[in-house]
C-alpha cells in the first residue's frame, strides 16, 4: 500500500499522488438536465483525476463538458466529501424505480443546448437510392446488403 501518508500528497515506489475534488456532471435525470456532484480522487495529477472521473458511473461520459472543475483538496476536504457521498440517496440508486422516489427537483440543473442533442428529422427528410431504385429502409439495406453489392 502506501508508504507515506502526508496530508497534500502520498507516495509509493516514488510516485507522488495527490488528492483531488472533480465537479462532474451527472445524467440519467432527463436530457437536457444534469446533477453537479463532486468526486474525491487520489491521482498523480489533476488531468489523472479528471480522466478517471470521466468513467464513473452516471457521468455524461459523451459530453466534451462532463468535467466542470478540478481541484487539489486536503485530507479533511475528502474525508468530508466521501461522508456527502456516502449519504446522497442518488448515487446509491440500483434502478429507476430507486431513482423516482427520490426528489431531485432541487438539484437539477439546466443544460445548454449543445450539439450532443442529434437531429435526425434531417436524415430522415433524405431520400437514398440503389442503381436508380429508391430504398424503402436505408438503414436496413446499408446493415444487409452493402457488402453484396460491393
Amino acid at each position: 500500500m502506501f508508504l507515506k501518508k502526508d496530508t497534500e500528497t502520498m507516495e509509493n515506489d516514488n510516485v507522488k499522488y495527490g488528492m483531488y475534488e472533480v465537479a462532474c456532471k451527472c445524467g440519467h435525470v432527463g436530457r437536457s438536465h444534469y446533477l453537479e456532484i463532486r468526486y474525491p480522487i487520489i491521482a498523480q495529477s489533476g488531468k489523472d483525476a479528471a480522466y478517471r472521473a470521466r468513467y464513473f458511473p452516471r457521468v455524461k461520459h459523451d459530453h466534451k463538458d462532463a468535467i466542470l472543475s478540478v481541484c487539489k483538496i486536503n485530507q479533511q476536504r475528502f474525508s468530508e466529501l466521501t461522508e456527502i457521498n456516502e449519504r446522497d440517496p442518488y448515487l446509491h440508486c440500483t434502478c429507476i424505480q430507486d431513482q423516482n422516489l427520490i426528489d431531485l427537483s432541487d438539484r437539477l440543473l439546466d443544460e445548454k443546448e449543445t450539439v450532443y442533442h442529434m437531429v435526425r428529422k434531417d436524415e430522415c427528410n433524405k431520400d437514398f437510392y440503389y442503381k436508380k431504385q429508391k430504398l424503402r429502409d436505408p438503414k436496413k439495406y446499408m446493415k444487409h446488403y452493402r457488402d453484396f453489392c460491393a
